[in-house]
């Protein structure tokens, strides 16, 4: 009977061994250590310092911190909130024993979760104390931008005691606060109060460059001497008006780039009216917030205008000369007036080079009324996302606005499964008029489905454009956004079409009862 050989039996490695394979981790140069902890999050490059002698100081060195209570909810949170959810819905006979034990699971999760954030908040500041507590400065945590998101309960407390150390010490110019709102949270106001009381020292204060609050009360600009950019989330529908107007008229604020995302305001007109002479904003961007209309009577060093959301924000433009940018995207008509181009476009935008819009929702709701005013100073044209229902000529009322234009890009959007059984909408009849325009010399329409209306504005464009160099007709591509001003025109997949119908389509556009344009460059792709 053959011998089964037992395996010997691993020896233990001695304590030399052991220092000997930690000194391996600490023997890889530090540009290699940074590369390695800047590709782990905050929580578990913070974890490394357990490794080796070397890794202890380097977590002092990262350049972004970001601490999340969501980290830290079990698995058992999320499913019993979306169960909650499901309990809820339209249809379902709530089951109100149910629903109550999910509440406190819910609330229990989220109170145990708070206590290991403030657990780990207070160490990381008793690991890496504020300036003064006895330390060197190169012994100090270094971080250029913190990034906290919280419940704002009991708990909470450890954020006042976080951002004056992280501002003040650790020499933070970029702070984002994300305040969750507690399940069944029955205040209607903001969840968080920015503890600027405790932010003194005018010099540290000055460091603060970019500051994104999210169900947060706002803090007085003034007292931020270097504050450039300000981003406020999801403010609640008890805010009233005089908060977002002193953002604009607050004396001595530094604000260049402000940013609403989704924010919610007081009161039954909701008018935003904005008239500040001295204001340094350049940049405004307006997000699903729920104004019904918005005034900017003067705001003289306004470059860049945004204003987007499901629900049309009627827009008036006053004393901006300085305005070159501006995008407009709305999908919905909320309010009786809106289908006016004037509503969007009046003689604050006569100076706008650069203009993106997308004007969309399940029927056709811009009027076909030329525009009162012109924009002279349009050069660059995209009218994105226009339904495949939608009579596309309306275009036409942007081209004779704007007698200096010279790149005209449309997009017209795939229909979606639900509409491709839907016949096209109404068509505009326009009247019989002689119109020349002498600057326009290039024409795209991405998402080209070579229909009657789209084949009769190209060729409309081809006969009264005559400086007209090139028309690009593409079937499959689509517009890639590059910010919020720009953009670039992507291809998706090969055009289906064959040479034949690429030939019929060129000689449509270059020939015509009225004009003959052999040298025009037509792209079918």
């Amino acid at each position: 009977m053959p011998r089964i050989k037992r395996p010997r039996r691993c020896e233990r490695p001695s304590s030399d061994a052991g220092d000997a394979a930690a000194d391996r981790l600490s023997a890889l140069p530090d540009d290699l250590l940074h590369l390695i902890l800047l590709r782990l999050d905050t929580r578990t490059a913070l974890s490394t310092a357990a490794l080796a002698r070397r890794w202890a100081r380097l977590p002092r060195e990262l350049p972004a911190l970001e601490l999340r209570v969501g980290d830290v909810l079990p698995r058992r949170y999320h499913r019993a909130l979306a169960l909650h959810h499901s309990r809820l819905a339209p249809g379902v006979v709530p089951d109100a024993a149910a629903l109550l034990e999910l509440d406190a699971l819910i609330a229990r999760c989220q109170r145990r979760a708070m206590r290991a954030f403030a657990d780990g908040v207070t160490g990381l500041l008793m690991e890496f104390p504020a300036a003064g507590d006895g330390e060197e400065d190169d012994q100090r945590r270094q971080a250029k931008s913190l990034r906290l998101e919280f419940f704002p309960t009991e708990e909470a407390g450890c954020v006042d005691r976080l951002i004056p150390t992280a501002l003040a010490a650790w020499g933070v110019e970029h702070l984002e606060l994300v305040a969750r709102p507690p399940h069944l949270d029955l205040y209607d106001g903001p969840a968080y109060a920015f503890p600027h009381h405790l932010l003194s020292d005018e010099l540290h204060r000055s460091r603060l460059r970019r500051l994104k609050l999210a169900n947060c009360t706002v803090p007085p600009l003034h007292r931020y001497g270097a504050l450039a950019e300000l981003v406020l989330r999801d403010m609640p529908a008890s805010t009233p008006m005089s908060t977002y107007r002193r953002l604009f008229t607050s004396t001595g604020s530094p604000l260049e780039t402000l940013r609403l995302v989704s924010c919610g305001c007081a009161g039954t007109a909701r008018q935003l009216v904005v008239s500040s002479s001295t204001s340094r904003l350049r940049e405004l961007v307006v997000d699903g917030c729920s104004f019904l209309a918005i005034e900017l009577r003067a705001l003289p060093m306004l470059e860049r205008l945004a204003c987007q959301g499901r629900d049309t924000v009627e827009l008036r433009l006053g004393s901006v000369p300085r305005l070159a940018h501006v995008s407009l995207a709305f999908s919905e008509r909320s309010k009786p007036g809106h289908g006016e181009l004037g509503c969007f476009l009046d003689g604050g935008a006569a100076g706008v080079s650069t203009l993106a819009v997308r004007f969309t929702g399940p029927s056709r709701w811009i009027a076909p009324r030329p525009l009162e005013t012109k924009l002279t100073g349009l050069r660059r044209l995209l009218v994105a996302d226009v339904p495949s229902s939608w009579d596309v000529t309306w275009t036409r009322l942007l081209l004779m606005a704007a007698p200096a234009l010279e790149v005209m890009h449309i997009h017209v959007a795939p229909p979606g499964p639900d509409e491709e059984e839907e016949k096209p909408g109404r068509e505009i009849r326009w009247p019989a008029f002689k119109f020349r325009h002498r600057r326009l010399r290039e024409v795209a329409v991405a998402g080209f489905g070579r229909t009657w209306r789209q084949i009769f504005l190209v060729r409309y464009m081809a006969r009264v454009c005559k400086a007209m160099q090139r028309v690009l007709l593409l079937k499959d591509w689509c517009v890639r956004e590059i910010g919020l001003w720009d953009w670039e025109l992507v291809q998706q997949q090969e055009c289906p079409w064959s040479e034949e119908e690429k030939a019929v389509l060129r000689k449509q556009v270059r020939y015509g009862r009225y004009w003959c344009r052999p040298q025009l460059q037509v792209v079918v792709g």
